[in-house]
């Protein structure tokens, strides 16, 4: 239950900021289901991220160790992500 809570205060502020933000938009049906595309487009990409993380860790593609290569693979995923998402944006609300 402690575990809980230390992450419950952690993540608190973020939360509720989000929760406000999300409430003050006031947002329609199709503002609720781009939001909810977004979230299943990033969790896709942490997944995807993930994966990409296990295979290259496996496999040592680099002998000489290049420092910030999974961060470049991360990075990588996130931006064809947000690309993604701004494709189902304008596809929606283009009219």
């Amino acid at each position: 239950m402690e575990k809980y809570l230390e992450i419950l205060k952690r993540h608190l502020l973020w939360i509720v900021l989000g929760v406000v933000a999300a409430a003050a938009l006031c947002p329609g049906l199709g503002e609720i289901k781009t939001m909810l595309m977004i979230v299943i487009a990033e969790t896709l990409a942490v997944a995807l991220s993930g994966f990409a993380q296990y295979v290259y860790t496996r496999i040592d593609f680099t002998r000489d160790g290049v420092p910030g290569s999974l961060g470049s693979i991360f990075i990588g995923v996130h931006l064809l992500t947000g690309l993604t998402i701004l494709g189902v944006y304008i596809a929606q609300f283009a009219g």
